[in-house]
C-alpha cells in the first residue's frame, strides 16, 4: 500500500520532473478522463507481476530546446517513466524523426525496465513527479481489462471518490473556515488572499488522504488480476503497431545512442546528448534516421 508520507513528499515539487503535454497533478490524476479511470504505474507492483524485464525502445524529443535533453538526462536510472515506441507506420511523424506534439529532431535508442505495452498510444499522462497514469483497462487485454475498469468504476461510486463528492468536502470546509473566521464580518482582514493561502494549508492533509484511498483502491484490483496483467503486457511488446504506433511505458532507463536530424544539429544540443549517450550520436536526414532506427531494431510498418 502506498504510504502518506511519500504523498507528503510529492506535494513538496515545485518543478515537474518531466514536462509532457499530457502532464498532471497526482491528485487530478484521481479523477480520471475521455469516460476512464486511470491508475498510476508503481515500479514496485508492476515490478511484482513482471519482474525486472529489460527492453530496447525509442523515444523522440524535441531537439529545438536543450531542456528537452536535460529532462531526459533527469530521470536516467531513476523511477521516473518514459512513453517510448518500437514500431510504428510509414506514414507517421515518428517515422522521419518528428515528434507527435512537438517538431521532434532528437530520437534517442532507450533501454528500460517494461512497466507496460500496448500496440496502440494508450494516451497515458504523467504527473508531476513523473510517475504515468493510465487508463485500467489498458493493463489487462479486452476481457479482463473491462472487469477491472467495472470494478474500479463501481468502487470509485461506492467510495465517493468523483469529483462531485470531492466538491462537496471542499464547500464543506470552506464554510467551516468562513464561520470561524467571521469571513463577512466587519473585523475580518487578509482578504480573499489569506482565505485561498489558508484553505489550500486545510485541505492539503485531505488530499493526500484521498489520493491514498484512490491508489489503494487500484492496486487492490490489480493484485486480483496479476497473471492476466502479466500475460497481456508480455504479449503487447513485440506486436507490430496497431493506429499508428505502438506505446510502450519504461523507467530506470539508459539512453544507448542518439539520432539528431540535421536541421537541429546546433552545437549545443549535440553537445548536450553526447552528454547523455553511452553510445554514439548519429546526424542525418529522415531517411538516415529510417536506416539508423531499422538497424537498432525499430520497425516501420508500409
Amino acid at each position: 500500500m502506498i504510504k502518506l508520507k511519500d504523498l507528503l513528499k510529492e506535494s513538496d515539487h515545485k518543478e515537474p520532473k518531466f514536462h509532457s503535454v499530457h502532464r498532471t497533478s497526482t491528485f487530478d490524476a484521481t479523477f480520471g478522463r475521455w469516460y476512464a479511470n486511470y491508475l498510476p504505474l508503481s515500479t514496485k507492483k508492476i515490478q511484482s507481476i513482471l519482474g525486472k524485464e529489460k527492453v530496447s525502445v525509442f523515444h523522440t524529443g524535441n531537439a529545438e530546446y536543450e531542456r528537452d535533453i536535460q529532462q531526459v538526462q533527469r530521470i536516467v536510472g531513476k523511477k521516473g517513466t518514459l512513453s517510448t515506441f518500437t514500431s510504428v507506420d510509414k506514414g507517421e511523424k515518428l517515422a522521419k524523426g518528428k515528434g507527435i506534439q512537438s517538431g521532434g529532431g532528437v530520437i534517442y535508442q532507450i533501454e528500460g525496465t517494461l512497466l507496460v505495452a500496448s500496440t496502440r498510444d494508450m494516451q497515458s499522462m504523467p504527473d508531476n513527479t513523473g510517475r504515468r497514469w493510465i487508463a485500467i483497462q489498458d493493463l489487462a487485454g479486452k476481457t479482463a481489462g473491462s472487469k477491472m475498469y467495472k470494478e474500479l468504476k463501481s468502487a470509485v461510486e461506492r467510495n465517493k471518490i468523483d469529483r462531485r463528492s470531492w466538491d462537496k468536502i471542499e464547500r464543506k470546509e470552506e464554510e467551516k473556515w468562513r464561520d470561524k473566521n467571521d469571513y463577512y464580518g466587519d473585523d475580518y482582514t487578509g482578504g480573499y488572499e489569506r482565505k485561498e493561502k489558508e484553505l489550500k494549508k486545510i485541505m492539503g492533509p485531505i488530499k493526500r488522504k484521498w489520493i491514498k484511498k484512490y491508489i489503494d483502491m487500484c492496486y487492490k484490483i490489480i493484485d486480483k488480476y496479476k497473471p492476466q496483467i502479466k500475460r497481456n503486457i508480455l504479449s503487447q511488446k513485440d506486436k507490430p503497431s496497431e493506429h499508428g504506433w505502438n506505446e510502450i511505458l519504461v523507467n530506470q532507463i539508459k539512453v544507448k545512442d542518439v539520432f539528431l536530424l540535421s536541421r537541429n544539429d546546433y552545437p549545443a544540443i549535440k553537445k548536450a546528448a553526447e552528454k547523455l549517450a553511452t553510445g554514439t550520436v548519429t546526424v542525418g536526414s529522415p531517411a538516415k534516421f529510417r536506416k539508423w532506427y531499422k538497424e537498432r531494431g525499430g520497425i516501420i510498418n508500409e
